[in-house]
């Protein structure tokens, strides 16, 4: 992975966290409304703001982890937490599934490079096997 553009990329989601994040939890919650019953709502956050705050955010730290660090791998341990727990709460690999592609989807709507565009499909689908290998595991 190119260094200079993995970083400049993380650089990227870091700046455009908030708004990327709402636009992919806003997504998640109209496509699968369901996934209102499993967030916890207080009073001082509406259903997209907590679902970007438990779950798009958190993704996207651990993208911009794996591109910092150059270690894809960072994300196996959390895919394998977040399968052996979310389920319980009505979380399905469908919605893990959306919730990464559609993470990278508004990736690729940022002003990234070619090279940048490149490590984005390849971390996006580094995920999305991941996901499919944790639950085939069960």
């Amino acid at each position: 992975m190119d260094s200079i553009a993995a970083t400049k990329l993380a650089n990227q989601l870091s700046s455009q966290q908030q708004p990327l994040c709402d636009r992919v939890s806003a997504r998640l919650l109209v496509a699968y409304p369901e996934l209102t019953r499993s967030l916890r709502l207080e009073e001082n956050y509406t259903p997209i703001a907590r679902l970007s705050e438990v779950a798009v955010e958190r993704l996207n730290d651990l993208v911009r982890s794996v591109l910092l660090f150059d270690l894809p791998s960072l994300a196996d341990q959390e895919l394998r937490w977040a399968h052996g727990v979310l389920p319980r709460s009505g979380v399905t690999k469908e919605h893990q599934s959306s919730m990464v592609c559609w993470f990278f989807e508004e990736v690729r709507k940022l002003p990234i490079s070619p090279v940048e565009l490149a490590i984005a499909r390849e971390i996006e689908q580094y995920f999305l096997n991941q996901i499919q290998k944790v639950y085939q595991v069960n």
